[in-house]
């Protein structure tokens, strides 16, 4: 009978407990003992719920705010001297850069070796690790996602640090390390580099720790060469790694033989059940193969919900077919137990008018028959913004107003007519905000949105909101995905209220506000009974509707949102062309409307360098990037490239509650300029500002508009 493993249990807490925890803290409502004792509470909680349902699982999981910052100090690039200093480094004003973590919506700190002219790594004892099964983040993998590092310098660092992880590991009978990086695509002095720095880890070790490195979201190509690592354990990834089942079912025993396979067949990333007879099936067969053989999770399972337990508006039909991580952990054990009888194959609900729609597509449906430089001419005409245009990027505080507004709605303790006029009363006080601030462009603020994709996902059909499935995208900051279960279609106009509303109100452009195809599905759990790409054009044409209602209104700017454009590029570059051709199409068919119609469009944090010959390819008329945590590094890719759109590089970091002075924007601004034509070029926060507070959001706009009449004097 094969043993259970998991790993990477959402911290959240069933009630978002983790959230509330730190969050007390920095109001001031808890003190560093209270912080420190809650944490380890929910954290019991956590090794509790693996206890009741698996064999083994790893310890140390927990962290206050993000494990590669944790794993930055633990090795000695940071020193914090205290909780607030460590914070400050989080989300303060000296705060590290922030992406996205793989080809997921979690972000990471990005730790910076800069100003390291050598190696300085060392062990900070004074940060505990705790439990007997420590889970780090591997050596390779945190070098390979940091950033400063000299290539022709990362194995010194590399040899340097590996002995610094011999030194950790002394102290365990068995470490678990991350190393999701080995999926990446590597040259063959990585792969060497890597094989010297797992020898420098198992040499002289005084417990003989058993290293178990665990790999996941894509395949490994250099399998053999893995599995000869002087190591314990492999976990592989069988959901997500198209090959890797192929590749060792291909590979004989003999190089399994004295290895423990820890085989990922319940997947971390998505909420459907496994399939558990097929999984069975394949266990059976690497049974004979390795010296062990395990079975875990396809990746760590932050990525999904605490539990189904308590959804009680998702359908039972549908809810039998769903599995957060808690039924995770369940479906570990029907494994073992070779328990069959909760899995039925799920066929997601059909809409013929929908599917008929898809398959009636041609190219032309993808293609704007006016280029981009024709709609400048026909834009300016109608729009006549000023040089350098102000704008925000969509949303505005979430006060607590606007949340117990839309609480009290959704409790029936107020009527459609109460809970409208109050959302009308915010907006009209956003339009007057951005009037009397001097912004050119404006935005409604989004006071009738929880979320930027929950909110479509609740107007359209074939999709399932949650209740509580919430999970986090990067420190306290959560969000809960949606369900995509069925064909998506829009039964009636979604925003087009409020944004006409907004418009009444003002004389100056407000920009009607929309979700992407791609980031509604990297950010909601994508049905997997049909090809993606039609569930992209599905939810693009839905777009393009809402668009086009847009426009009978009286509406002339649209944004278009596509934050995670990035996230959900393959790791591999091989599967590039495949992504790139739908996500691609699918924008474009979304924003295939008329031409005097304005498209914007946003992405978050990301690295974009390697993608900005695909952006080029998004048909929108502006784009609006994150750009102030980067030191302007985005600004370098956009010198590679003929970029004939507009662009807006942030110019206040919205994530952090530090308010960026005149003189910060006006820095940012001037080394854009420098590259990019005035002509082009839009002044804008990074992101929505839905978690900011009122007085910073309004100091910083007024600082924002300052900076823009800095550089016209200096003209």
């Amino acid at each position: 009978m094969v043993k259970t493993y998991a790993y990477g249990f959402p911290r959240i807490g069933k009630n978002r407990e983790y959230k509330k925890i730190i969050e007390d803290f920095w109001k001031g409502n808890k003190d560093q003992d209270e912080l420190i004792s809650d944490t380890l509470k929910l954290e019991k909680q956590t090794i509790d719920t693996y206890k009741g349902n698996v064999d083994n699982y790893p310890t140390n999981e927990m962290t206050l705010y993000d494990k590669m910052f944790d794993m930055a100090i633990l090795l000695g690039r940071y020193e914090p001297f205290n909780l607030e200093h460590y914070y400050d480094l989080c989300r303060g004003r000296g705060c590290l850069e922030m992406t996205k973590w793989f080809n997921t919506n979690y972000h990471y700190l990005v730790p910076d070796f800069s100003d390291w002219d050598e190696p300085k790594f060392y062990y900070q004892t004074r940060f505990k690790i705790t439990g007997e099964n420590p889970h780090l983040i591997g050596p390779f993998t945190f070098l390979k996602l940091s950033k400063g590092i000299p290539k022709d310098k990362f194995e010194e660092f590399a040899l340097k640090l590996a002995k610094i992880y011999q030194i950790i590991m002394d102290d365990f009978y068995m470490v678990h390390l991350d190393e999701p990086a080995f999926v990446m695509d590597l040259s063959d002095e990585e792969i060497e580099c890597i094989k010297k720095m797992y020898k420098i880890m198992t040499s002289d070790s005084r417990l003989k720790t058993k290293i178990n490195v665990f790999t996941y979201y894509e395949d490994v190509e250099w399998l053999r060469e893995l599995f000869e690592l002087p190591v314990n354990g492999i976990g592989l990834d069988f959901v997500n790694g198209r090959n890797n089942l192929r590749n060792v079912l291909s590979m004989g025993s003999s190089i399994l033989k004295d290895k423990t396979l820890y085989a990922g067949f319940v997947d971390g990333i998505n909420v459907w059940k496994t399939d558990i007879r097929y999984v069975s099936i394949h266990l059976d067969y690497l049974e004979k193969m390795a010296k062990e053989v395990v079975v875990t999770n396809a990746g760590p399972l932050y990525h999904l919900p605490v539990t189904t337990e308590g959804e009680e508006n998702i359908s039972t039909e549908l809810k039998n077919h769903l599995s957060f991580a808690t039924e995770k952990l369940v479906e570990l054990s029907d494994i073992k137990n070779k328990d069959y009888s909760k899995y039925e194959k799920y066929n997601g609900q059909s809409n013929n008018k929908v599917s008929d729609r898809v398959d009636n597509l041609t190219d032309e449906d993808f293609v704007k028959e006016v280029g981009v430089e024709e709609r400048r001419e026909i834009q300016d005409g109608i729009l006549n913004l000023p040089e350098l245009p102000t704008t925000t990027i969509g949303s505005f505080p979430q006060t607590k107003e606007v949340r117990v507004n839309r609480l009290h709605h959704k409790k029936g303790k107020i009527d459609i007519g109460e809970y409208s006029s109050k959302v009308s009363d915010f907006i009209k006080e956003n339009i007057d905000i951005q009037e009397d601030i001097g912004m050119d462009v404006l935005v409604h603020g989004e006071p009738e949105r929880s979320d930027m994709v929950e909110h479509f996902c609740q107007r359209l059909d074939g999709m399932q909101s949650t209740d509580n499935g919430w999970i986090i995208s990067y420190g306290t900051r959560v969000y809960r995905p949606s369900i995509i279960h069925g064909d998506v279609y829009r039964p009636k106009e979604m925003t087009i209220y409020e944004i006409e509303y907004a418009q009444s109100l003002t004389d100056k452009p407000v920009k009607g506000m929309l979700t992407g195809a791609v980031t509604i599905m990297a950010w909601d759990y994508v049905r997997k009974d049909i090809p993606i790409e039609k569930v992209a054009y599905q939810i693009g044409l839905c777009l393009q509707d809402e668009i086009r209602d847009y426009e009978v209104t009286g509406i002339r700017m649209v944004q278009v949102d596509e934050p995670a454009f990035r996230e959900l590029v393959p790791i591999k570059k091989r599967y590039h062309k495949e992504y790139f051709d739908w996500a691609i199409k699918s924008y474009n068919l979304s924003t295939n409307t008329n031409p005097e119609t304005q498209i914007h469009c946003h992405m978050c944090y990301s690295e974009f360098n390697e993608i900005v010959n695909e952006i080029n390819q998004l048909d929108f008329d502006v784009v609006s990037i994150e750009c102030s945590r980067s030191g302007g590094e985005i600004i370098e890719a956009f010198e590679k490239i003929d970029f004939k759109r507009q662009i807006g590089l942030g110019v206040w970091d919205i994530h952090s509650p530090a308010i960026p002075t005149k003189d910060d924007m006006v820095k940012i601004l001037k080394r854009a300029l420098r590259v990019i034509p005035r002509r082009q070029f839009w002044i804008n926060p990074d992101c929505g500002l839905k978690t900011r507070g009122w007085e910073e959001t309004k100091t910083s706009m007024k600082n924002m508009v300052e900076a823009r009449k800095v550089i016209i004097n200096e003209e």
